[in-house]
């Protein structure tokens, strides 16, 4: 082993971050799209229940005074984005929350993506 094949601080460090970097996209990938599985099944927006639930979470002054003032439409397109943002940031912690307890149960070594040490210390069978 030569010199040249031992790194530098500052290259150990960088390839640390980058590393990092590479982990952090990963998961926020994963987030989305679990965010975009929730929203397709139980944390749907205009199922009823769910509708139900997100009307009596969200805050209705604005949308009271748009109907009173009779913009029915606008008042209407209001409800629809509110009860949307309410479920999406719901689905969005929910998935949060799901991602984070399965990189906390992760392979230390590969964070889930597979190796031979999941294998020996896991038991997986592949």
């Amino acid at each position: 082993m030569s010199l040249y094949d031992v790194p530098c601080a500052v290259t150990a460090d960088l390839n640390r971050y980058l590393a990092k970097l590479d982990e952090d996209e990963g998961r926020d990938e994963a987030i989305d799209e679990r965010t975009e599985d929730l929203l397709a099944g139980d944390y749907a927006p205009f199922t009823a229940d769910n509708l139900a639930e997100a009307l009596g979470e969200i805050e209705i002054e604005d949308l009271a005074k748009q109907f009173a003032a009779g913009n029915e439409a606008e008042a209407g397109a209001t409800l629809a984005k509110l009860v949307r943002d309410y479920w999406e940031s719901s689905a969005r912690r929910e998935a949060e929350r799901q991602i984070d307890d399965e990189l906390a149960n992760a392979c230390p070594r590969c964070r889930g993506r597979g190796c031979r040490h999941c294998d020996e210390d896991y038991g997986r069978d592949d």
